[in-house]
């Protein structure tokens, strides 16, 4: 996925900030020559068990090599930014906030996120007005023929289904205005988007400007189905598809795929918009289905 990154190492810190600042070497080995790790020695300190006090000052504490243990810390979202305490968020909140933690993109992927959404995103766009229709596809569809590319895993929904539940948003609330239409599938994203055009011409589309749409979710391929598409770039636009669907109100998506389940999860707590709905064309069974469907 970092293959060939100009601006830092081959890994996820390539585009992300790192997870932690601090590194094994600055652990202090247990045998260290400072002795051994009682009350006042200014390195490490070995807990027998959980309820041991040492001493604040030492920078390395160990569980008992013998009787390993763990204990909760008091401030345990403190990392999350959120105000208030643990006990004033909900599950969705604190899960959002750990993925948000984990994509914190680096300053020079911030900046080209930034460019590709004021070119992307209308100035006068109401998000309160707005659907958004994130269409996973591609490699994601069993009996695909992408080669390199994970086996197929999900049924795709038919794309008249999308238009179906982009309808029935436009029953609920005639006032919407615009559709945000995003895939990594060039075909199906055309194809959508000529049914749109159709269909609903009175809706506004919105689309990633410059996205490569290169055609799989594969780590392992991404540059190889676009040609001259870096790496950098298909992330790049896979994180700006999902800044423009948090300008949404109303959301028609599979979640079979976690990708699209994502984005309302973000949305009902980073988004623009208020009182997220959610239609699932492809439901799936697990919690965190449920916490794109109904928060």
């Amino acid at each position: 996925m970092a293959k060939g990154c100009t601006h830092g190492p081959e890994t996820r810190e390539c585009y992300f900030e790192p997870l932690t600042k601090c590194k094994l070497s600055d652990v202090d080995p247990i045998s260290s020559s400072s002795g051994g790790g009682g009350v006042g020695d200014k390195k490490f300190h070995v807990l027998n068990k959980n309820s041991d006090e040492y001493d604040r000052t030492v920078r390395t504490v160990y569980t008992s090599p013998t009787d390993i243990w763990f204990r909760m810390t008091k401030r345990k979202y403190s990392w999350t930014g959120l105000p208030g305490t643990e006990n004033d968020h909900s599950a969705i909140e604190i899960t959002a906030a750990a993925l948000a933690y984990y994509f914190r993109p680096r300053e020079w992927l911030r900046k080209e996120i930034d460019g590709r959404i004021r070119a992307s995103i209308p100035a006068d766009l109401d998000p309160m007005r707005t659907v958004g229709v994130p269409i996973r596809r591609s490699d994601k569809c069993m009996g695909h023929t992408l080669e390199g590319s994970a086996a197929g895993e999900l049924d795709c929904p038919p794309l008249e289904k999308y238009l179906d539940g982009l309808r029935s948003f436009l029953d609920f609330d005639p006032l919407i205005e615009n559709v945000i239409v995003t895939s990594e599938d060039s075909k199906a994203c055309d194809e959508f988007l000529g049914m749109v055009g159709r269909e609903l011409p009175e809706l506004r589309v919105v689309r990633n400007v410059g996205d490569v749409q290169q055609g799989t979710g594969s780590g392992s391929k991404l540059e190889a189905y676009v040609e001259k598409s870096a790496n950098a770039n298909v992330v790049a636009s896979a994180l700006t598809s999902m800044h423009l669907h948090l300008r949404a109100r109303y959301f028609v998506i599979t979640s079979k795929s976690t990708w699209t389940s994502t984005i309302p999860v973000f949305a009902r707590v980073y988004g623009f918009a208020s009182q997220i709905l959610v239609i699932d064309i492809g439901p799936n069974t697990n919690t965190f289905a449920e916490y794109a469907r109904k928060g």
